[in-house]
């Protein structure tokens, strides 16, 4: 295929991912139609078939992106390793943030927490895409150790889902405890304050000498 061909080529698969990501985190798997989908990525069906092969497979090629979104947002993610409660402060707010900005990855893992994650366990590369944001936590905590302000054996990968999760919960099931508590969360003042009690949290956890 040469560069002309290729060009139009990256651009329509391209449509088509952006068009399922919207789809699957809007109506699921179940709901989502490949006809609409093609509709949207303003492409035929046969050329979505063609790209992807089946809608499970579009379905699949839709959670391995977001997944790289997100993992490619923290490789760039601009933190002062040599100031490891910074980066952790840094890494806290990034995360928060990325999940109030990205809806569609909320509900796309909810969908796929429903099904237990039948189609990423089929996903043998996922290991190796999520590998570098433990390595970044564990390289910060190592500085942390080393200045003596972090205590040692805590696993990396538990602090990671510690702090996924504080925010993670928090914008998930916004909308039932918004409709039980009657407070707007996504509010601009409710984030601030969210993000300050999430990262006295994970400091107050970390800190090598709770005094």
């Amino acid at each position: 295929m040469d560069k002309q061909t290729k060009r139009p080529a990256e651009h329509s698969r391209r449509a088509i991912l952006d068009a399922a990501i919207v789809a699957f985190s809007t109506y699921g798997f179940g709901g989502a139609r490949v006809d609409k989908i093609a509709e949207s990525a303003k492409v035929n069906k046969a050329m979505l078939y063609h790209y992807f092969g089946s809608k499970e497979d579009l379905y699949l090629a839709a959670l391995k992106e977001i997944y790289s979104e997100i993992r490619r947002a923290e490789a760039e993610l601009d933190l002062d390793m040599d100031d490891p409660t910074a980066a952790i402060a840094g890494l806290v707010a990034f995360t928060f943030r990325y999940y109030i900005n990205h809806p569609a990855f909320i509900r796309i893992i909810n969908t796929e927490n429903l099904y237990g994650a039948v189609h990423l366990k089929g996903a043998s590369d996922m290991p190796a895409l999520n590998a570098p944001i433990l390595e970044k936590v564990a390289a910060i905590l190592k500085t942390g150790i080393a200045q003596k302000v972090f205590r040692a054996g805590i696993d990396p990968l538990d602090l990671y889902i510690s702090i996924s999760s504080l925010g993670f919960t928090y914008v998930a099931n916004r909308h039932t405890l918004e409709a039980v508590f009657g407070r707007n969360l996504l509010a601009p003042d409710q984030i601030e304050a969210r993000l300050a009690t999430m990262t006295d949290m994970v400091l107050r956890y970390l800190v090598s000498d709770p005094a």
